[in-house]
């Protein structure tokens, strides 16, 4: 729901016109499936270098464009880590070849001379474009296999992730296998480091703190990779406040939004959900309301569960462990 794709710098610079900017300036960014990725780590030099050499006067106006579309462009990115780039070599020369590596969604460029199947030439794209085509929302079977399908991509490019679901209970399978499934996704694949991972519950489970905090150490180890420590904590509904009710997953890079939860139909049965990638309004509010420090809620003592699962999409023993900070 959320995709990765690598722009050209040489392409992006032509942006600065008025009628080019005008098409791609709201198909990236926060609020957006597309989600640009910073590659190489100097993306945005490039992309100035590659713009003051297409410049034969200076326009303040196209400036001031290009200086915003660039600050949009960049301002939510996934960060590749392990990247090599050959100086010698042409940027998508060097991008094709990262993405053999690590597959991008697709790659944007002026041209495609050597017709590499995951590179999308700007001129030739149109709404029905395969690569380019991105939905917004999806109805899916409410089972650990396909929730994690639905948000398996957001996983693997996304550093800091967020469940909410103010139901969340660790002693019920239906919770712990869409989590085991979903944490599972975040190393399939992975283009960075791996992810800071909170879980945020409610009250409203029926449990009281210490219940809860000993289900979570007895239950979760198990479910989260060895190279993750995931951070539990749970909310609690202030007078005249905010509703803890409904469920999400938020990242840096972007959010969804769940009708149902985050756990898995009782079988046997054909329930369905509907996610919905939020808009940046939307993520905005809930990334301030849900964020570490936040006053929204009444915040219980966290607590930290590390994981002990080894699975083949784990890295070699030894790698460091990550935390999520309380």
């Amino acid at each position: 729901m959320l995709y990765e794709y690598a722009l050209e710098p040489e392409l992006v610079a032509t942006w600065g016109d008025r009628r080019a900017g005008r098409y791609f300036a709201d198909k990236f960014g926060l609020g957006s499936p597309r989600i640009v990725s910073r590659y190489p780590k100097r993306w945005k030099k490039l992309v100035w270098n590659a713009w003051e050499r297409l410049q034969i006067d200076d326009n303040e106006m196209d400036h001031a464009r290009m200086t915003e579309l660039v600050e949009q462009l960049s301002e939510a990115m996934v960060r590749r880590t392990n990247t090599v780039a050959n100086p010698d070599q042409s940027w998508l020369n060097n991008t094709t070849e990262e993405h053999q590596r690590v597959p991008f969604h697709a790659i944007l460029a002026r041209r495609n001379t050597a017709g590499h199947a995951g590179v999308l030439v700007a001129d030739d794209l149109d709404d029905r474009t395969p690569l380019w085509t991105a939905s917004r929302g999806v109805t899916i079977s409410r089972t650990a296999t396909a929730i994690a399908g639905a948000v398996g991509n957001i996983m693997r490019i996304a550093t800091e992730i967020t469940f909410i679901d103010p139901y969340f209970a660790p002693h019920h399978p239906r919770f712990r296998n869409v989590l085991e499934a979903c944490l599972t996704a975040c190393f399939r694949g992975r283009v960075g480091d791996p992810p800071q991972i909170r879980i945020l519950s409610s009250d409203k489970n029926g449990a009281d703190p210490t219940f809860f905090h000993s289900e979570c150490r007895r239950h979760l180890p198990g479910v989260i990779p060895a190279e993750l420590t995931v951070t539990v904590r749970r909310l609690k509904e202030r007078a005249d406040g905010e509703r803890l009710h409904n469920r999400y997953i938020l990242t840096e890079i972007g959010g969804v939004s769940f009708g149902v939860g985050l756990d898995e139909a009782q079988a046997p049965s054909s329930a369905t959900d509907d996610l919905h990638v939020l808009d940046r309004s939307q993520y905005e509010e809930r990334w301030r309301q849900y964020s570490e420090g936040s006053l929204t809620f009444v915040s219980e003592h966290p607590i930290s569960i590390a994981g002990t699962r080894r699975s083949p999409d784990s890295r070699p023993p030894g790698s460091p462990r990550v935390g999520s900070p309380a």
